[in-house]
């Protein structure tokens, strides 16, 4: 964690980081899935998706609309069943004062946070709740929390769309012989094809994959890998280039491993980073299943994002809802809209909390500072534009560049100004840019 903060940061403060509760190695962690000793005594334990073979990215006949919906709500009664005593309890409000009692343990007066994604959801909730105990805040990689559930999804799904046009014309006019075509219009096809194909028939892997004991890759988890790679484009745009070469010549292993990278398990000699004010749970380590009893976090991602988002955000309970956001979705953002509206059906018989969305009330809060990449995938830079502008005395930084969130990435400007605020209080003067 430490490695992500410039030197004048790291140099006047300490870095403190948690896993919010369920998540990572704090105890009992969420989980959706049973156990090894659970599973031997269930004749029907739940498979992954995956092992379904035939996953539409947009479900339109009546067919695959009931498999759809059976296949969320079967997820969701997992949910329940392993983890359901903790569902109510892991929303982002609930992290928020465990946060300011983390603040009152480490005597501290007022905090100082800095919130990666849905960090920057984490420090919104704490401004909101306790605005005077707050300072200094900078959120980078925004979520508005003005957005539905559906606003959301079409915000989110229509940056992945763009990054991945941003991905052909660099791979294109860049990267040259190393890309998997040549031009723009041939990469969004291949990937198109591999999309296609997948519906039809799992993309064949290697017998080490962990995606063969399910018979190859379905849609979802091809779209999932290109997503992933969106993240960081100095680091997976050219890892991604050949995966797609290789699984449109009918090896999608590679394909399959960018879906499947996460950060190692934590050992004594590096322990892990806990979600702060200092990142998501994908970006601190935070992972799924039971901790063990060395509190060596395993991998709870995918439960601990749902949990949250599902308790979070008020999503319908009628089912034509969602069948009604496809074809917006659809004009927005192609099937990364589609997927993600369906992806949302988990949702719908989920706990709700009494969360609503909103606009910032933060009466009281220093002047927050909220940094966004133009070319974010998962978190638009409208959405910081946004919330910057819903904080009272918010302040925003602009980083003209693409990948997931600025700060800890390398840009000497961006480090710059950020530890400049936290360290000394400087304000970002307006119209800022990296």
């Amino acid at each position: 964690m430490d490695e992500a903060f410039g030197r004048a940061a790291r140099d006047r403060f300490d870095i403190v980081a948690f896993d919010p509760r369920g998540v990572g190695a704090s105890v009992p962690a969420l989980t959706c899935t049973a156990s090894d000793d659970e599973a031997e005594g269930e004749e029907d334990a739940t498979e992954p998706s995956v092992s379904e073979g035939v996953a539409p990215l947009h479900p339109r006949t009546e067919a695959e609309r009931t498999a759809a919906d059976e296949g969320a709500r079967a997820a969701a009664e997992d949910c329940e069943r392993h983890s359901g005593g903790l569902l109510r309890h892991v929303g982002t409000q609930d992290a928020a004062r465990d946060l300011d009692v983390l603040r009152a343990a480490l005597g501290e007066r007022e905090l100082t946070y800095l919130g990666w994604s849905y960090g920057t959801s984490l420090g919104t909730a704490y401004a909101e709740l306790f605005p005077r105990r707050v300072r200094a805040m900078v959120l980078d990689g925004a979520i508005d929390p003005s957005l539905d559930w559906s606003q959301r999804v079409l915000s989110q799904s229509a940056g992945f769309r763009r990054s991945v046009d941003d991905y052909a014309d660099h791979c294109a006019e860049v990267a040259g012989d190393s890309c998997p075509a040549d031009s723009p219009d041939a990469i969004r096809a291949l990937i198109e094809r591999l999309y296609t194909r997948a519906e039809r028939e799992p993309l064949p892997v290697s017998e080490d994959s962990s995606y063969a004991e399910y018979g190859g890759m379905d849609a979802t988890a091809v779209l999932d890998a290109v997503s992933m790679a969106m993240y960081t484009p100095e680091d997976q745009w050219e890892p991604l280039s050949r995966a797609l070469a290789a699984a449109d010549a009918g090896d999608a292993t590679a394909l399959g491993a960018l879906d499947e990278e996460e950060e190692p398990a934590p050992t004594e000699e590096d322990p892990a980073p806990e979600d702060t004010g200092g990142g998501t749970e994908e970006e601190s380590g935070a992972e799924d299943g039971a901790a063990t009893e060395d509190l060596t976090p395993v991998d709870n991602e995918g439960a601990a994002l749902t949990a949250v988002n599902c308790l979070d955000i008020p999503h319908p309970r009628d089912l034509d809802a969602y069948w009604d956001a496809l074809p917006r979705a659809e004009k927005a953002a192609g099937v990364y809209g589609t997927a993600g509206v369906t992806a949302e059906l988990t949702c719908r018989g989920w706990p709700s909390g009494d969360r609503t969305p909103h606009r910032v009330d933060a009466d009281g809060v220093v002047p927050v500072l909220v940094v966004g990449t133009t070319g974010d995938p998962s978190t638009p830079y409208e959405e910081a534009v946004s919330l910057a502008g819903q904080f009272p005395g918010g302040m925003l930084l602009t980083y003209e560049g693409m990948g997931h969130t600025a700060y800890g990435r390398g840009d000497a400007c961006v480090t710059e100004k950020v530890d400049a605020y936290l360290v000394g209080l400087k304000p970002v003067r307006p119209g800022a840019t990296c």
